[in-house]
């Protein structure tokens, strides 16, 4: 085989690997499952990847290089923060967010170097985004003075992280996505002011009536 069509199967192996990611937990996918998804032999995919390890490591790498929801959020802020975080529910189309939900426990556990290089630094980036939108929320009246915003991020990333471990059980199968959307808005509802939630309610009529 040329490097060419190497390179091309190598892509196509990734491809097929990532997507499988996006809804199961990396123990769940073997060699075989990739082959019989793709159509080929597990022995064609051994001749590209050395390992099953190796191979998911590259597609972790594949999924959350590529994704630009973060900075579409970022780019999309409000100074209502109720407003903004409406809107949240668009970060979760994204394929890291899906990849989050199906296996963050497994690859901490078993890609400590990914997690850390790849999913930490993210992590921060959208924390220190967040921050500063509650921050400017605040100043412009839409958050309760008495409201102490550090508590209240430290306290939103263990929500997610509790619910994206599994570390809170749930009688009914719902999804992660819509567990977290839930739990946030009314959670963040909570502290805002009369100001913010009657503009967004207004917001949110002006949709859904769209």
């Amino acid at each position: 085989m040329d490097n060419n069509n190497r390179n091309i199967l190598r892509n196509r192996i990734i491809e097929a690997a990532s997507k499988l990611l996006l809804n199961h937990s990396c123990k769940q996918i073997t060699m075989d499952v990739i082959a019989k998804e793709m159509g080929i032999s597990k022995r064609t995919i051994y001749e590209i990847f050395s390992d099953k390890e190796m191979l998911l490591e590259k597609c972790i790498v594949h999924i959350i290089e590529k994704d630009d929801s973060i900075e579409q959020f970022k780019h999309d802020v409000n100074d209502n923060f109720l407003i903004t975080l409406s809107k949240f529910s668009d970060l979760h189309s994204s394929e890291s967010f899906k990849l989050r939900c199906a296996s963050t426990k497994d690859i901490s556990k078993y890609y400590p170097d990914v997690y850390n290089n790849y999913f930490l630094p993210r992590n921060m980036k959208l924390i220190e985004i967040v921050r500063e939108l509650l921050n400017n929320s605040k100043a412009e009246g839409y958050i309760h003075d008495y409201v102490n915003i550090d508590i209240v991020i430290v306290m939103l990333a263990e929500m997610i992280n509790s619910i994206i471990c599994e570390k809170v059980f749930f009688e009914n199968n719902y999804d992660k996505e819509e567990i977290i959307t839930h739990t946030l808005f009314i959670y963040l509802r909570g502290m805002a002011t009369s100001k913010a939630i009657e503009e967004y309610d207004e917001y949110a009529a002006k949709k859904n009536s769209n």
